[in-house]
């Protein structure tokens, strides 16, 4: 579980660096699709958590989808500030949040439902 935590925060640490280095050269291009990578990826890390891991059983799925969530809502606040000028604006902040949630709840349904 742990394992797949950690991969996951790494590729998150190796997308953030991409988007600097886009940043600082001003590959505009690059930066959009490293910034729509970072999207996806905290919006779906508790998912991305279960492709990478080990576990098996439903309910040690859950477990991990829960925990990759907890592990990735500074990411997703962090996110939001970023997509809100670098301010808490409305309605960045508040729908980056919401689409997180819904997507790690979403999967929690699914899991208890196939246990």
């Amino acid at each position: 579980m742990w394992r797949a935590i950690g991969l996951n925060l790494s590729l998150f640490g190796m997308l953030f660096l991409l988007h600097i280095v886009a940043a600082r050269f001003d590959a505009n291009t690059a930066f959009t699709v490293v910034a729509i990578l970072i999207t996806v990826h905290v919006l779906f890390f508790g998912p991305a958590c279960l492709v990478v891991s080990r576990v098996s059983s439903q309910e040690h799925r859950r477990i991990l989808n829960r925990w990759g969530a907890l592990a990735s809502l500074p990411l997703a606040l962090g996110l939001g500030w970023a997509y809100g000028g670098m301010a808490w604006s409305w309605p960045e902040w508040p729908l980056i949040l919401t689409a997180w949630l819904a997507v790690h709840v979403m999967m929690d349904r699914r899991l208890a439902l196939s246990a």
